[in-house]
């Protein structure tokens, strides 16, 4: 994905986010009553921050689609009734971006696709064995981060998940966490070399890759590794604890 993609799915992003502060603005106030000026400056400052970002996509795409200035300055936007006149005009120009960044965003392809929905098919399966909600709601951010083109955000989460399911594997290191999960029955004294570069490669990745190094950004590929290490990490964490269970009942 290139720099100008990934940052149209930026702005998408904020666009949407305003949208959505508008229509809270809306839900908030009554027509006769005054209503919260600085959350509609705010708003509006928000608008206009996307807003610069759109006019250097649209100048780098030649895209001949005009957003319209929209300030409070000069006027009296206390009254609840003007304040959501201002938020619905708000609305209007978002969707027009929206529409524009929807189309300048590159799509999945159809094996992304079928990549990520098997992706979340194994972590259904997983999620009634886990003990934490907490991995599935990252697991499925990180799943939602790559399907919009926010390759970076969707491999931190990814790699924070791989972090800590490690850590509920025992041993400071790659090689004694296999010496666990083998004392465990968890893998066969054949599968140690794999499980092994499994773990390391997982624990590389997530440590050094991208949350160290500033200048690198990963490509789809090195978001969807991730995201398949993550669901592999949490497999082994979910035999751990069926293992624990087992051992527990006799």
């Amino acid at each position: 994905m290139t720099l100008m993609k990934r940052d149209a799915v930026e702005v998408l992003r904020q666009f949407e986010s305003v949208k959505s502060q508008a229509k809270q603005l809306r839900q908030s106030i009554r027509d006769s009553l005054s209503g919260p000026v600085e959350e509609l400056k705010s708003l509006v400052e928000a608008y206009k921050d996307a807003k610069l970002h759109f006019g250097g996509i649209a100048s780098e795409q030649n895209i001949n689609v005009y957003l319209r200035d929209i300030e409070i300055k000069g006027s009296d936007y206390s009254a609840g009734y003007k304040q959501k006149a201002l938020s619905r005009e708000i609305d209007v120009e978002c969707d027009k971006a929206i529409d524009i960044l929807g189309n300048v965003a590159a799509p999945l392809s159809k094996d992304d696709l079928e990549q990520l929905a098997a992706f979340r098919e194994q972590l259904e399966t997983l999620s009634e064995v886990l003990p934490e909600i907490n991995y599935e709601i990252n697991v499925n951010e990180a799943l939602n981060e790559y399907e919009r083109g926010a390759y970076l955000a969707s491999a931190l989460i990814s790699g924070r998940v791989i972090l800590y399911a490690l850590n509920q594997i025992r041993g400071e290191s790659a090689e004694k966490k296999v010496r666990f999960l083998r004392e465990k029955g968890i893998i066969e004294k054949g599968g140690k070399e794999e499980v092994y570069e499994s773990i390391l490669n997982a624990d590389r990745k997530a440590r050094n890759l991208f949350s160290f190094d500033l200048s690198v950004y990963p490509s789809s590929s090195d978001a969807l590794l991730l995201l398949g290490d993550a669901i592999e990490i949490l497999e082994i964490v979910s035999n751990v604890l069926n293992a624990e269970n087992k051992s527990a009942e006799k």
